[in-house]
């Protein structure tokens, strides 16, 4: 019996498909903003805690998604100007006390 080669050529098939090749289109890529969930949350509680009322809250929680740090930051400066007081009223506090007891020997 005569040997069978195998024939090396591939087939026509196999020749044609090529994988084409992966393009990212720019155009439909989003840009990927950095996602803060605490900011998110304490957002929506110092805006719950000032009062939603003329607002709807899916506004209120489409702006703390969009700028929780901002808003956060407006809101410790707050915080920040209120402790303040609080700390001139102890030291005022103190020097009276401090006198009374002075006075009291």
């Amino acid at each position: 019996m005569p040997a069978i080669k195998k024939s090396t050529k591939k087939s026509v098939s196999q020749s044609r498909m090529k994988p084409k090749p992966k393009i990212k289109s720019t155009a439909l890529v989003k840009a990927k903003s950095p996602k803060n969930t605490l900011a998110y949350y304490q957002c929506m509680c110092h805006q719950s805690q000032k009062g939603i009322k003329p607002k709807k809250i899916t506004q209120v929680a489409h702006e703390c998604k969009h700028q929780a740090l901002t808003i956060n930051a407006q809101m410790s400066a707050i915080k920040a100007k209120a402790a303040q007081k609080i700390k001139v009223g102890y030291e005022t506090m103190g020097q009276g006390l401090a006198e009374l007891i002075a006075a009291s020997k």
